[in-house]
């Protein structure tokens, strides 16, 4: 006979099996893949992240489901959730072959394509959309147009002709944008087409923005999560559901403004107006620096280290501050020549009276308008006047960097970097020039005008969210800019000042 604690045993086991009540099934990930497409997916110092990542995470985990990304190729994906070795696939577009193919959820964003051209010739082509665009290459059969491999426009007739163009070799097909903007640039081809972001990533990336652009055409593709055709309807009625109220919210628009401002700002800094805007603030600040030196009566050498102080110290602090590498200053010798060119060049204008020595005649008017200058402080006002351009240059450019750093909060870094990058080279100057007096940190209203005008750009770009175009940003930028310049100027004048501590 069993001893009774061995029974006693088998009795508790058989109570705990009668009223045991097991715990609720956990649901596994839902396995989603993934292919390199910046920005929409692709690896940040090892993490996984993107434009439609970080929106199908932020989807899902308002469903209440977990996604596991694995890496795939593009092609090889949409077979893979086909036949259902995968179960999610990101950004596609419906038709009817995909929806036999996929369950596919509500639209979560859209595909905006847009037409690149050479610089110069957008403004020949009126048409606005994808219809236009066909119409104009039915008019027009010679215009050879690159394409994306494999990739359709959902619209009939543009379709239509890229599958069987009226001219041969009108339409050539690459596998990346960066062949394409090589082609164009080369006379092959006469424009392609081209997803908005990665094009404005891949042109960034070239050095390509002052050669090429945009045409006036945009294409928008409403874009879909792409499930296999077995998965449960509960699950994409809480996808659908998580989707609205994402849409509502504001949470998905949230998520497209940061991966989209950066590369729109980065197309506004690689173009000719903003270089030009570069190329002034470096040489008044230059200037500014020169002018300093020269009333201190510093070197030829000092003047050269004051002027690249100026100009350049504030952008090398910023830089360093955010990890941004190669910094600015080195990314192009442009600058470092304007810098010296500015001093060489008062230093020769200032030595211009040796050279006049004995030509009483045009000595006496020179002496004159020197004479007239000082009375009514002519060279106080040139050095405020370069030195509230450059300061206003540099304070959108540190403004333009935090958003191409993806400093977040945004909201604390693009004033940070504004400030720094506008005010620093000035205060620096000022360190070395004056020791421990610094006039514009003391009583000039200075680096308050950097950070104005950086907290009023930044605050605008975000209230304007993902909805903001890139002529848009040409004019906020440049009113920014004369903002800081007119700010500081009526400092000047007015003898504004900042507020004190005691």
């Amino acid at each position: 006979m069993p001893r009774p604690d061995r029974l006693r045993a088998i009795l508790l086991a058989l109570l705990a099996l009668l009223f045991h009540r097991p715990a609720e099934a956990v649901e596994r990930p839902i396995q989603a893949g993934w292919y390199a497409f910046e920005p929409q997916q692709y690896l940040r110092q090892g993490e996984l992240t993107g434009l439609d990542i970080e929106m199908v995470r932020a989807i899902a985990a308002r469903a209440g489901r977990a996604v596991q990304f694995t890496p795939m190729g593009y092609i090889p994906l949409l077979e893979a959730v086909a036949d259902g070795r995968m179960e999610l696939v990101t950004g596609i577009a419906a038709s009817a072959q995909r929806a036999e193919t996929y369950a596919l959820s509500a639209p979560y964003r859209h595909d905006t394509n847009v037409l690149i051209v050479r610089r110069g010739e957008a403004g020949a082509l009126r048409f606005t959309d994808a219809a236009g665009l066909a119409a104009h290459l039915a008019a027009r059969p010679g215009f050879r147009l690159g394409v994306r491999t494999g990739f359709f426009y959902f619209n009939g007739a543009l379709d239509a002709h890229i599958a069987s163009p009226p001219l041969p070799g009108t339409v050539r097909a690459a596998d990346d944008d960066v062949t394409n903007i090589r082609r164009l640039l080369a006379g092959q081809i006469d424009g392609f087409l081209a997803e908005r972001l990665s094009v404005a990533l891949a042109i960034t990336a070239l050095g390509a923005g002052q050669a090429v652009e945009e045409q006036a055409m945009r294409h928008a593709i409403p874009l879909h999560l792409g499930f296999h055709r077995a998965t449960a309807p509960e699950t994409l009625a809480a996808f659908d559901a998580a989707i609205a109220a994402l849409r509502a919210d504001g949470t998905l628009e949230a998520i497209g403004a940061r991966f989209r401002f950066p590369l729109l700002l980065s197309q506004t800094i690689d173009s000719r107006w903003f270089l030009s805007l570069q190329i002034l603030g470096t040489l008044a600040a230059a200037l500014a620096g020169t002018l300093a030196a020269r009333q201190s009566h510093w070197s030829l050498f000092g003047a050269c280290v004051l002027a690249g102080v100026t100009a350049a110290s504030g952008g090398v602090l910023r830089d360093l501050l955010v990890g941004r590498f190669p910094i600015g200053i080195a990314r192009d010798p442009l600058f470092l020549k304007l810098i010296f060119g500015t001093v060489l060049a008062c230093w020769a204008v200032a030595h211009l009276w040796g050279l006049l020595r004995g030509r009483l005649i045009l000595a006496f008017w020179v002496a004159q308008m020197t004479v007239a200058m000082r009375r009514r402080r002519i060279d106080r006002w040139l050095f405020d006047a370069a030195d509230a351009l450059g300061l206003g240059a540099s304070t959108v450019l540190g403004v333009t960097v935090a958003f191409g750093m993806r400093a977040e909060p945004f909201w604390l870094w693009g004033p940070l970097l504004g400030t720094i990058t506008g005010a620093g080279g000035g205060i620096l100057r000022d360190v070395l020039r004056g020791g421990g007096d610094i006039p514009n940190l003391k009583t000039g209203f200075y680096g308050e005008v950097a950070l104005i005008w950086s907290l009023a750009l930044s605050a605008y770009l975000m209230v304007r969210g993902s909805e903001i175009e890139i002529d848009e940003v040409v004019v906020v930028v440049v009113a920014a800019v004369v903002g800081a310049v007119l700010t500081r100027m009526a400092a000047v004048a007015f003898r504004w000042k900042p507020p004190r501590l005691t």
